[in-house]
């Protein structure tokens, strides 16, 4: 069946297909700018005194057991080069349950005093989160060791424009993490 339209009904039919034309392209340049969205950096700092030896440490700050241990919703770690780690979490913001991807990548080795502990963590269509965490670990006296990091944390796409909402969370979650690590010695 075919229609056949006047002029006043053409211009009519061509106005409502190029109001909704650019009703979708609004709604991608929208998502657009969502996607390209950086966060303000978020930035987390503490330090530990542990009654533990440096080596000692170090040693588990390197060992992809203790750290998928740490790792609130761990469920895959695996050193895949003698600088790198890959990881799977499984965790939940708001309604959604997602695993994300992890690369860690160790920079600046200064064994065993210090290293950056480099994250990307890739959740798909939600976007990225950046993160950098110097560690530093110093002799106190025989036995004892200071360990004192400062993390930095921003993310992308609909994560990095959620980031300084929920910034208190992920300081508690980077501070879990080491709390979880001081227990696990």
């Amino acid at each position: 069946m075919q229609l056949a339209l006047t002029g006043k009904a053409q211009r009519s039919v061509l106005s409502f297909l190029l109001q909704i034309t650019a009703n979708n392209i609004n709604k991608h340049f929208s998502l657009i700018k969502i996607i390209d969205m950086t966060s303000k950096p978020v930035t987390i700092e503490d330090r530990y005194h542990l009654a533990y030896p440096r080596a000692l440490v170090w040693k588990k700050l390197n060992d992809p057991k203790t750290l998928a241990v740490c790792i609130r919703g761990c469920v895959e770690m695996e050193r895949c080069a003698p600088d790198k780690f890959k990881a799977v979490i499984r965790a939940q913001l708001g309604d959604i349950k997602k695993d994300f991807k992890i690369e860690l990548t160790v920079q600046d080795e200064d064994a065993p005093a210090a290293y950056c502990l480099s994250s990307d963590v890739s959740a798909g269509i939600l976007g990225r989160v950046d993160g950098q965490a110097d560690v530093l670990l110093k002799v106190v006296d025989e036995g004892h060791t200071d360990l004192h990091y400062v993390a930095t944390l921003s993310g992308r796409g609909l994560i990095g424009k959620a980031l300084p909402l929920v910034e208190g969370v992920a300081a508690r979650r980077v501070r879990e993490f080491f709390d979880q690590f001081v227990a696990h010695l």
